[in-house]
């Protein structure tokens, strides 16, 4: 359904709900002017998976400390709303309201009502559910105790809009995807493995660094990083768990072990709430260094930090990547006399006077770009 066939307010709800799909900061005001339009008190946007993300999401202004109860004291692990909705929604219901699953003794006697949302002067609700490309999302409606429950006639209404709903997430967790994936290009350019992994250790993203570095040793299984090691994966996975639990651990990164080859060490950083693109999920950065490799500067780099001819600068690539003098003369296609000319040349334009520390130096000159 088009949006100038809903009725006016609710068209303009959703036109500032479009538009908070390319800008996060807009959300809340798109939220709120859809509450507005159907008579709401507040609203939220949850995931159907990892409920606890709801405190990362955006809400209407004032349901912050609302959010914050319920999951702290672990309300979301015990949801009835959720525990009862979501198998109406599988079966093909994308509108649930509080009519549906609960029954006035329920109001009486649950917990949930007795205890949480009596606190806060709430207790009408209904849930719109809707697909984006990723995963499953219910924006959460409430009214206050005051106010008339949800009707059929806004079941009818909110049906009208799940489409909406639908391509504005969509297009929302595109931006923040990218907005994820700029942070994994960075360590692209460090010449570092990124992978990126949301509150229950699943990968989100990879870059390609770390995709090279899958394979004998480390990979990726049931969309978890995985050491093949036994006592590699142990100590992996209580990093990964502890941080994304409790934040930066101070033992640091673990080792992981490969076979024939020297072992990959990875670090994992969670990421800070104020970094967080709203439908990311991201909650960890796992940072992949490979003992095995050696960072090569670019030849123009070289040109322009030393002043290095074009052939010195290809020479000098072929000893930061490790080979000796003979066999970058034989890659390059020149004599050893030459190599050794390129080679004292260099030294005198880098001021080193061996070639072990002009290697170090050159790894050191490879991040510029």
């Amino acid at each position: 359904m088009a949006v100038d066939d809903l009725p006016a307010p609710v068209a303009v709800a959703i036109e500032r709900i479009y538009e908070a799909g390319f800008d996060s900061s807009l959300w809340q005001q798109g939220l709120s002017a859809f509450c507005d339009a159907v008579g709401a008190h507040s609203a939220v946007t949850v995931p159907r998976v990892a409920a606890e993300n709801t405190l990362f999401l955006p809400c209407t202004e004032g349901a912050e400390d609302f959010l914050q109860t319920y999951v702290d004291e672990g309300w979301y692990a015990r949801d009835l709303r959720a525990d009862r909705g979501w198998p109406l929604t599988d079966r093909g219901i994308p509108v649930v309201l509080e009519q549906d699953i609960v029954t006035p003794e329920d109001h009486r006697c649950e917990p949930m009502y007795r205890d949480f949302y009596t606190r806060y002067g709430i207790l009408w609700w209904a849930g719109i559910t809707f697909r984006s490309l990723e995963r499953q999302y219910v924006v959460s409606l409430s009214r206050r105790v005051a106010q008339e429950p949800f009707s059929e006639r806004d079941r009818r209404l909110f049906q009208m809009v799940t489409g909406h709903l639908s391509r504005a997430l969509t297009m929302a967790e595109r931006l923040s995807t990218a907005a994820g994936k700029g942070g994994l290009q960075l360590l692209e350019a460090m010449d570092c493995g990124g992978i990126l992994v949301d509150a229950g250790a699943r990968v989100i993203a990879v870059n390609a660094s770390a995709e090279a570095m899958l394979g004998e040793g480390l990979s990726i299984r049931g969309n978890r990083v995985v050491a093949e090691a036994t006592e590699s994966n142990r100590a992996l996975q209580v990093l990964i768990g502890r941080t994304l639990c409790d934040g930066p651990q101070q033992e640091g990164g673990v080792s992981v072990k490969r076979p024939l080859r020297r072992p990959i060490l990875v670090d994992v950083l969670p990421i800070p709430a104020e970094a967080r693109a709203p439908f990311l999920f991201g909650r960890a950065l796992l940072m992949l260094v490979d003992l095995d490799a050696r960072p090569v500067p670019a030849e123009a780099t070289l040109l322009r930090l030393f002043g290095l001819t074009p052939r010195e600068a290809g020479f000098a690539v072929q000893l930061a990547a490790g080979r000796d003098l003979a066999e970058a003369a034989e890659r390059l296609g020149i004599t050893r006399e030459t190599a050794r000319s390129h080679l004292k040349s260099i030294f005198s334009k880098t001021d080193t006077n061996r070639q072990s520390e002009l290697i170090a130096l050159m790894q050191r000159a490879s991040v510029f770009r």
